[in-house]
């Protein structure tokens, strides 16, 4: 039986730490992990579109990210900004800077011979801005986290994709009148709306978009680690666009850019949210392989653990891995905890206490014995005179001899009548039967009654209320009536019966006598 019982706490040992391992160890590193931050960031833009010419905008915004995993997390990010270009050096249709060819000639709305299937300038004056809000929902790829051979890196590098919207309000125009005559003249009312100075005189052609389209944003970042609240990066992301209108230029020429793109650069800050109940560390910058290691470390442990519980040093029946003493000597009586057994709290466990149940509060020598050094039987923590002559009687409540004076039985007038102190009679718990050291004590009280016949004494026991402890009181009060009227024939009604209430915390030993005292 009991090796079985070993066996199931080996096994409620490894349950139980393989569990924690795989819950807490390889996710968590033994312990709970920050798994927000968000922060804020700055980026300049540029437009990869048919007016692609580098013209910056800048674009601010802010980002949440919550980490599922030390390399796997989702990103969220919203900005609101502008976007820049221009067709300054462009060369799109390689057709001259006029566009102007012999093929396949077709007319304009104002009846002038344009090349209308690849008829786009090789430059112009265009140029357009674009005021933008997008947002987008990315996966972020962590790299560089997990190192076998070093520790956990303070700077990563990270991949994302995802998908997204931008909401466009574009306008373009011309820096050149010829230019924008030409294309107006073009493609007409239904691609520009004509501009006019105050003379009437055609001044520019105004093109325009505004609506909603979806985007694949990509792209790589890469942070720094700057202490437990915050990390710094820089990111690029590009975006994919189902749109040619971000540059408000998406005329029908073959040459012309079918989907429009635009970049960001975004310098960040992020505030890793969290650190309730002491927690520290973040998912970012927690190194699974260390906690594999960790893991291992832990193993170890149980292997020494479950050699803690296949050994009892001591031989007190507790293995040494509960053991709280385990230097108690062999078949000694121990608790469960495996501390030796000490029922009176004297500080002498009860295998080698003498004296186990000894009163609460003694001083005791190292075997466990009340210290008496009267021999009075009366433990000199109570006893209020600690020199009594050996062999006197004594109180065995105070300890203090008690002035009864034998002899010259039949009532001689020898003796002091008025001046009577009568010693107590203890009994012990729950019976009424007088113990054999107290019959030396009877004897002087009868000596006593004899010598002053005329001496009424009154049996007083301690109870606390109740009817039970009242009539044992009574039975023990009767019970030395008795042994005196037997014995001695000392007269019954030289004695009367009282009882007295005692506290409940005084039960234990003042319930316990009956005293002797001279009637009044």
């Amino acid at each position: 039986m009991k090796r079985l019982h070993l066996i199931l706490l080996v096994l409620f040992l490894m349950g139980t730490e393989l569990s924690t391992a795989q819950i807490g160890t390889y996710f968590s590193k033994y312990r709970p992990a920050k798994r927000w931050s968000v922060g804020l960031q700055l980026s300049p833009t540029h437009t990869m579109s048919d007016a692609d010419n580098f013209v910056p905008g800048l674009a601010f915004g802010g980002h949440v990210k919550y980490s599922i995993s030390q390399t796997f997390g989702l990103k969220f990010n919203a900005d609101i900004g502008t976007l820049n270009g221009s067709r300054v050096d462009q060369d799109i249709s390689g057709n001259g800077k006029d566009g102007r060819n012999s093929h396949n000639p077709s007319n304009d709305q104002s009846g002038n011979t344009y090349n209308s299937g690849n008829s786009a300038p090789s430059e112009d004056s265009y140029f357009f801005k674009n005021n933008f809000k997008d947002f987008n929902v990315n996966m972020v790829f962590t790299l560089g986290n997990i190192s076998f051979l070093r520790p956990l890196r303070k700077t990563q590098l990270y991949l994302f994709t995802g998908f997204g919207v931008i909401w466009s309000d574009a306008r373009g125009e011309f820096g050149n009148p010829n230019d924008a005559f030409d294309y107006y003249k073009r493609w007409g009312k239904a691609y520009f709306t004509p501009e006019y100075d105050n003379n009437g005189n055609f001044k520019n052609a105004i093109s325009k978009y505004q609506g909603r389209n979806f985007t694949i944003p990509f792209g790589v970042g890469v942070k720094r680690n700057i202490n437990r609240w915050l990390d710094l990066g820089i990111e690029y992301r590009n975006h994919y666009t189902r749109s040619d209108n971000l540059d408000a230029y998406s005329f029908p020429e073959w040459r012309n850019r079918v989907f429009d793109f635009y970049g960001m650069l975004g310098f960040q800050v992020s505030i890793k949210l969290g650190g309730k109940d002491g927690i520290e560390d973040h998912y970012d910058w927690l190194n699974p392989v260390e906690d594999i290691y960790a893991t291992m470390d832990s193993l170890r442990e149980i292997k020494e653990q479950v050699q803690l519980a296949l050994t009892d040093s001591d031989g007190d029946g507790v293995a040494d891995y509960f053991d709280k003493e385990p230097d108690t000597e062999e078949d000694a009586w121990v608790w469960g905890s495996g501390v030796a057994a000490d029922i009176d709290e004297d500080g002498v466990p009860d295998y080698r206490d003498a004296q186990p149940f000894s009163e609460k509060g003694a001083t005791v020598n190292v075997n466990g014995v009340m210290i008496d050094d009267d021999n009075d039987g009366v433990p000199d923590f109570r006893d209020e005179d600690t020199r009594t002559i050996e062999g006197a009687v004594v109180s065995p409540i105070t300890g203090k001899a008690v002035n009864v004076v034998t002899g010259g039985g039949g009532g001689g007038g020898c003796c002091n009548c008025d001046d009577v102190v009568l010693p107590a009679i203890i009994f012990d718990n729950g019976s009424a039967v007088i113990k054999p050291e107290f019959y030396g004590v009877l004897y002087s009280v009868a000596e006593k009654m004899k010598q002053c016949p005329d001496l009424r004494i009154v049996a007083i026991g301690y109870s606390v209320k109740s009817k039970s402890n009242d009539q044992l009181a009574y039975k023990r009060a009767n019970a030395i009536i008795d042994y005196l009227n037997a014995n001695y024939n000392i007269p019954r009604d030289h004695f009367t019966m009282n009882t007295s209430g005692t506290a409940a915390s005084d039960l234990d030993y003042v319930s316990r006598r009956i005293d002797l005292k001279k009637k009044r």
